[in-house]
């Protein structure tokens, strides 16, 4: 069949445009956020990078503070909101259009006034500047238990480079996309020196039924713990 009839067949089967969509399953069911269900249907259908579910899963159950960096549209820093933790959630996102609509979905899931979220339109760098801002630098309980997230298109090392103080003297639980197989080796290189216990996230063997439409070959999801003393 052309790809065309596909797209025609598509179009007729799922509904146009994008609107608040109540997510039906998955790591974020019962959350709301703005779908376009011909591009959005993996995380209406809990299948966008289920993966990491597990990981986070965990994470959710013990942090107190998290930074979620390329927080994108906002579906996990809403959902940590959802969370019992006291501290603060920073979501780092310096595309304008993302911030938009990041601030509307936690609108829609009435959290956008929960002093907990602080969006730092920034990039999370080694260093603090007008257009960056290193992990290091933020207000952060060190003594506290804390959340990392990295999906920054292949920046993944000046991210924790930028946060060396923070995973060094911390206990934080490191979720991190790496976008080639030299960077993986170099973020678990990086996380194994501050004394991380690091494990590469398979992907699921369905991606090659279901992809995830991915630009580049190699995308892969990292998780690391601290170590015992």
């Amino acid at each position: 069949m052309k790809s065309g009839a596909v797209s025609a067949i598509k179009s007729a089967l799922v509904p146009a445009g994008t609107r608040p969509r109540k997510v039906a399953f998955g790591l974020y069911k019962g959350l709301t956020f703005d779908l376009d269900l011909r591009c959005e249907s993996q995380l209406y259908l809990g299948l966008w990078e289920r993966e990491t579910y597990r990981s986070i899963q965990q994470a959710v159950g013990r942090f107190v503070w998290a930074i979620d960096v390329g927080a994108g549209s906002g579906e996990l820093c809403i959902r940590l909101l959802r969370t019992a933790a006291t501290g603060p959630i920073f979501a780092f996102e310096p595309q304008a259009s993302r911030v938009a609509v990041l601030r509307h979905n936690a609108a829609l899931n009435h959290c956008a006034d929960d002093s907990r979220l602080i969006i730092v339109d920034k990039l999370a760098g080694t260093t603090t500047a007008d257009d960056s801002l290193a992990i290091d630098d933020l207000p952060i309980d060190l003594l506290r238990r804390g959340f990392l997230k990295v999906d920054v298109d292949g920046a993944e090392m000046l991210v924790l480079e930028g946060a060396r103080k923070v995973l060094s003297q911390g206990d934080v639980d490191v979720l991190v996309e790496t976008h080639s197989a030299a960077l993986e080796r170099q973020c678990i290189e990086f996380l194994s020196h501050c004394r991380y216990r690091c494990a590469v996230i398979p992907n699921a063997w369905w991606r090659r039924l279901i992809p995830e439409q991915r630009p580049i070959e190699h995308n892969r999801w990292l998780w690391a713990t601290r170590s015992a003393a």
